[in-house]
């Protein structure tokens, strides 16, 4: 009898799960009169350092970064060399976050902190906190956390500067955070979550949360940091030329209308402005087309003024053309866009008709700055509708008219979707805005609020779903964020805590408890 062996490939022993451990570190972790410009800390096995760029947070900050090996190989020594000179009787501290990690399953050992002080003590106090963020559902992770001593130097634009006296980076996990091996005194206790990483914050790229009075160390108290994303003030980037007679005008902050002249005299003989959708462009239209290799076009909005050149190119003439802009649904009404400025129209020349050939009562809204066309009209539940649009019923801004044009639409059955009831409870603070919100925090349906009580969202579509409700301050029905050169916290937003699923022909009732 023969017998051929099987080929396999050896199982191994167990899978290794315990994280590097420290056998000793030179300097003593947590020495004080600290000189040495070399520390080396020895593992009991190889370990390699992963993401050290973004793990490692060192308070208070060093000018130049400490040099720190193994780098691209594993060691089970890690030597970390400081190059930059250390300020007398300060406590300093390496973060190292998750970036140490043994060399064969990358078992992390977390939150390795290395303490020293130049001085004959150690700082020893300590600040807590958390992160949330002002609009959003979830706050971000990576936030670096700021403190700035308010002494006789102290101003606001430091955090513009940089650096702080401490700083702690969240990483990827945490919300709360403790900040430790702090000196009594005042603070400014400041978030930013940055994209540079330099300890500035920078407000075109940049979040920000900051505490509004000085923070006391020692303290009790768990400060929160409400991130938000700064309003830029309104300002015009740059003009190009887009169509025979139509620049685009890049923007940034809010801007909702503007003041354009040519340099050179009644160069425009008439001018629109619109809207470019889901984008921070304006489109300014403009007549008589210009024969000119460029124009200098002056600028205003508010406060802001500004001069451009803006080079002129061959560019195709706009012509009319009106489109649905979404399918016609029992909650929405039917809307109209075109390619060009809509400057009038004549609703005797509008027909609403349903199936049964019923004329319909309607009635249209024009938004001048969306170009949009809103045709109001009572709709039934799986009701075919037509509205017909004959010719001259739209004239755009150069003069030219549609010709016949019909839409038409279908609605569906109430059961093919869900209605909620949202209560409100315990609100002393009105108006406040309330809202159904996609996961992705898009916006499906909003109401007015100016009291505790009942409102009623119907005929929405089933699927996952948040309840948003805004604190308008300023009563002028959006959010506002904040400004902290100004002092001011963005609004209050509250989220009710869980994801709301919404399925086909169900009602569901909520409540918000408002604070």
């Amino acid at each position: 009898m023969v017998q051929c062996a099987k080929r396999g490939n050896p199982t191994g022993g167990p899978i290794d799960e315990e994280p590097p451990v420290i056998l000793r570190a030179y300097p003593d972790n947590y020495s004080v009169n600290f000189k040495a410009q070399e520390i080396e800390i020895t593992f009991d096995e190889y370990i390699k350092l992963q993401d050290l760029q973004k793990q490692l947070v060192v308070s208070p900050p060093l000018k130049n970064r400490p040099i720190v090996t193994p780098q691209g190989s594993a060691s089970k020594k890690m030597t970390i060399t400081i190059t930059d000179t250390l300020a007398p009787n300060t406590t300093y501290t390496l973060n190292f976050g998750q970036s140490i990690v043994d060399n064969n399953e990358s078992n992390p050992y977390p939150f390795f902190r290395y303490v020293f002080s130049t001085g004959t003590y150690i700082d020893s106090l300590q600040l807590n906190g958390k992160i949330t963020d002002a609009f959003n559902y979830k706050a971000d992770d990576f936030v670096n956390v700021l403190l700035y001593k308010m002494d006789e130097e102290y101003t606001d634009s430091l955090v513009f500067k940089g650096p702080p006296l401490y700083v702690l980076n969240t990483l990827d996990s945490l919300k709360t955070f403790t900040m430790e091996n702090l000196a009594a005194g005042e603070y400014r206790l400041v978030g930013v979550k940055e994209e540079n990483s330099d300890l500035k914050f920078n407000p075109r790229t940049d979040k920000i949360g900051y505490v509004t009075e000085a923070v006391t160390v020692p303290s009790d108290e768990v400060y929160e940091l409400k991130m938000f994303q700064p309003e830029l003030d309104p300002s015009v980037k740059k003009i190009t030329h887009e169509g025979k007679t139509k620049f685009y005008v890049a923007y940034t902050g809010r801007l909702d209308s503007l003041n354009v002249k040519s340099q050179e005299k009644d160069l425009f003989t008439k001018t629109r402005i619109t809207k470019l959708e889901k984008s921070d462009t304006l489109q300014f239209w403009f007549q008589p087309e210009i024969d000119r290799d460029s124009v200098f076009l002056d600028v205003k909005y508010k406060e802001f003024e500004d001069s451009k050149r803006v080079l002129i190119k061959e560019r195709f003439v706009d012509s009319l053309i009106v489109k649905k802009q979404k399918d016609l649904s029992l909650s929405n009404p039917l809307v109209l866009t075109a390619s060009t400025p809509i400057e009038s129209f004549d609703l005797s020349k509008f027909k609403v008709i349903d199936k049964d050939s019923i004329a319909i009562v309607f009635d249209a809204q024009l938004d001048v700055l969306k170009n949009e066309l809103t045709i109001n009209f009572e709709k039934n539940e799986m009701q075919r509708y037509k509205v017909d649009v004959l010719p001259g019923a739209i004239i755009d801004f150069y003069g030219e008219t549609t010709d016949t044009l019909a839409f038409n639409g279908t609605t569906r059955s109430t059961s093919d979707y869900g209605n909620m009831e949202i209560t409100l409870s315990s609100g002393t603070q009105w108006p406040a805005i309330v809202q159904i919100v996609k996961e992705d925090l898009t916006v499906i349906n909003e109401q007015i609020a100016i009291d505790n009580g009942v409102y009623a969202f119907e005929n929405l579509d089933p699927g996952s779903y948040l309840i948003r409700v805004i604190y308008d301050d300023n009563a002028n029905g959006r959010y506002d964020t904040g400004n902290f050169l100004k002092g001011l916290q963005p609004e209050t937003v509250v989220y009710l805590p869980e994801v709301i699923t919404l399925q086909a022909n169900w009602d569901v009732r909520e409540t918000v408890i408002l604070k």
